[in-house]
């Protein structure tokens, strides 16, 4: 499990925390990495409606390969 999000993180640029809380079950707590991992990614990527227009970033700009898109 691990070394899955090392490679999504070394692969997407993403920076990413995951911490146990609580749980001692193994197969849950994995479960429950991926289901908030995936919850978070799908909030980080959709389109927001209200800013119809506006670059998805929180920077105003998108980069890929090294160059900024305005």
């Amino acid at each position: 499990v691990k070394e899955f999000f090392v490679a999504v993180v070394n692969n997407s640029g993403l920076t990413l925390h995951i911490r146990q809380l609580a749980g001692v079950n193994s197969h849950h707590i994995v479960e429950a990495c991926f289901k908030a991992f995936a919850r978070a990614l799908r909030l980080a990527v959709e389109i927001d409606p209200r800013r119809a227009g506006a670059i998805p970033s929180s920077k105003g700009v998108l980069e890929q390969a090294g160059q900024a898109h305005t």
